[in-house]
Parts: structure tokens; sequence; C-alpha cells
């Protein structure tokens, strides 16, 4: 009898053990308080995962890009590509110094006679990524506008394929959840 109590206590203090609590992070805890409860918080410990799971779970209805800023180099010339309202601008990098010459200008939103011309690439994103098609990039700065399903809207800072920061407003429900990245650590505060 003895044996079996014994045998009954390691199997209870083992699965309690193997049934640890999961304890929240400060950056979960304010993540989950903006987010639908559907989404799993447990994986989500960066901005970028964060972003991942916004993007399974909400279907992305329009994206825009707002500013890009490139720095890149074609056949060991030294260039930067600047896109703002409307305008992509294309600089030689004239030397060390960064004293810039423009050389390549484009309104994309205006209407010109080609513009229904089949070969026209008619979105800024094509256009900029056939501009850098074969360019060896060194620095890329962009900031994006997104609209997702569920009256959900993203503002995001990517660099260096990083997420400087990420907006989210959720529309219907009246919050935002503000995330940004200080000194390599992610913070996201819930405005309620």
């Amino acid at each position: 009898m003895k044996f079996f109590v014994l045998l009954f206590v390691i199997f209870s203090v083992s699965s309690a053990i193997a049934e640890k609590k999961f304890v929240l992070s400060p950056f979960q805890a304010n993540v989950q308080k903006c987010i639908d409860s559907k989404i799993d918080i447990k994986k989500i410990d960066s901005i970028k995962k964060l972003y991942e799971k916004i993007s399974e779970f909400y279907t992305l209805s329009s994206f825009e890009t707002l500013f890009r800023e490139v720095s890149y180099s074609v056949k060991g010339e030294q260039k930067k590509l600047k896109f703002e309202d409307g305008t992509i601008q294309i600089f030689n990098v004239i030397d060390d110094d960064e004293t810039f010459k423009l050389i390549f200008t484009e309104k994309f939103n205006e209407k010109r006679p080609d513009y229904l011309a089949r070969h026209k690439i008619r979105s800024v994103e094509a256009r900029m990524n056939q501009l850098l098609f074969r360019a060896d990039i060194k620095t890329d700065f962009q900031k994006i506008k997104e609209v997702r399903a569920k009256q959900l809207e993203l503002n995001l800072v990517w660099s260096e394929s990083q997420i400087k920061s990420m907006n989210i407003d959720f529309v219907g429900d009246k919050k935002v959840l503000n995330c940004q990245q200080k000194d390599q650590t992610d913070i996201c505060n819930c405005h309620l």
C-alpha cells in the first residue's frame, strides 16, 4: 500500500512540475490587452513575431509605401534612391562626404499619355524594385501603411529588414497598439 501512495505522490509532483504555469512578459502583457484573444500570445516575444501573427490572422487589403530611402551601388557607382510624396528620385553619391547629384526623377502618380501602355509599371513598389534590380543594397529605410481585415491599420517603419516601429490602429475597437524598438529591446503599449 505504501508503494502505491509513494508512486502516486511521485506522479503528482512530476505532473505539477510539467504543468508549470506560463507567465507573460511585460511585452506580452501589453500586447495581449489590444490583440484578439484568439491569437496565441505565448510565442510572441518581438515586434517582428507580432507582425507575423497579425499577418496570419488579418488578411491584407492594401498597402502603400509612404517613404523609402535606399543607399546602394551598381557597377561600382554609389547611388541613393529616395521616394516621397509620389516622386522617385535617384542621386549619384559624388564623394565620401555624401554630396548628391540628382540624375533621375519620376513623378509616379501623374497620368501621362503613355500611362495605359501595357508594359508600363503602374505601382510604385514595382517601379522601385525594377530600379533596384541587381543593386548591392547597403541601407534600406521605409515607411509603409497597411490596411487589413476587421478595420485594422498598420503603420510600419522598416530599417535593414528590422521593424523599428509599428503602430496598429484597431479602428472598430478604438484601440491603438504602439510598438517600437529601443536599444535592441522591443516595447509595446496598448492605448484603450
